[in-house]
C-alpha cells in the first residue's frame, strides 16, 4: 500500500498515531515526507489530518486538538487545565492571548510554537510551508507545561468539552507554586489578575 488513501484506510484520520505503529504496517519515510502526518511537540507523535484539514491545510478543532494531544502524550487524568488557561474557563481571565498552560507528573517543558514556524519558513521547501500552515492555523504560540504533584490533581474535573480542568482554588495554589519560574511578564500580568480576581 502507497497512497494517502491506502494510509487512511490503515490509521483512520483526525487522530494521532505514535511512530512505532506506522512502521508496523506502512513505510514511515512517505508518510513523514508526503505530510500524511504532522509532527506534533512530542517525540514519536504525530497527527493525521482529516481530508478536510488535508485539502486546506489547517486544523479545524484545535480544542479535541490539544485535549487528545495530550491525552496522548500523558494519558488521561495525567494531566490538567492550569493556570491562566483554566482561569478562563471559570471566567477569572478574559484576555485573548496565544498560551496555553497544563500540570502533568512528568518534568517541565516549554512549547514555543512561534520558534518552530520560525525555523520551518527558513527552510522553504514545500513540505515546510505546509506545516507552517497547519501549525499557524492553532493560533497559539506558546504552551507551559508544570510539573505537579499528586496533590495538585485531587481536584481535577472533567469537562465534555475541554478535558481535565482543574478546581478554582487550584489555580491560586499553581500559580504561588509555578509564577517565579516563569520570565514572561505578560503573563505574570495575568497572574496578578486572577489573584485579584479571585480574592
Amino acid at each position: 500500500m502507497t497512497g494517502y488513501q491506502d494510509f487512511v484506510n490503515i490509521f483512520s484520520n483526525g487522530k494521532f498515531v505514535r511512530s512505532r505503529e506506522i512502521t508496523k504496517k506502512f513505510s514511515f519515510q512517505k508518510a513523514l515526507s508526503s505530510v500524511y502526518i504532522i509532527p506534533t511537540f512530542f517525540r514519536g507523535i504525530y497527527y493525521i489530518p482529516t481530508h478536510r484539514e488535508r485539502k486546506g491545510h489547517f486544523i479545524e478543532n484545535k480544542k479535541d486538538f490539544f485535549t487528545n494531544l495530550f491525552h496522548s502524550r500523558y494519558g488521561q487524568k495525567k494531566w490538567y487545565w492550569a493556570l491562566s488557561t483554566s482561569a478562563r474557563y471559570y471566567g477569572l481571565e478574559w484576555s485573548a492571548t496565544t498560551i496555553l498552560e497544563i500540570v502533568t507528573l512528568e518534568k517541565s517543558k516549554t512549547i514555543n510554537i512561534s520558534e518552530k514556524i520560525r525555523s520551518l519558513e527558513k527552510k522553504k521547501s514545500y513540505r515546510s510551508a505546509l506545516l507552517v500552515q497547519y501549525l499557524s492555523s492553532l493560533e497559539v504560540n506558546i504552551i507551559y507545561i508544570h510539573k505537579g504533584n499528586q496533590d495538585s490533581f485531587s481536584s481535577i474535573q472533567i469537562d465534555e468539552t475541554i478535558g481535565p480542568i482543574c478546581a478554582k482554588e487550584q489555580i491560586v495554589k499553581d500559580i504561588e507554586k509555578f509564577s517565579s519560574k516563569i520570565r514572561n511578564h505578560t503573563l505574570k500580568k495575568i497572574y496578578k489578575r486572577i489573584l485579584t480576581r479571585y480574592t
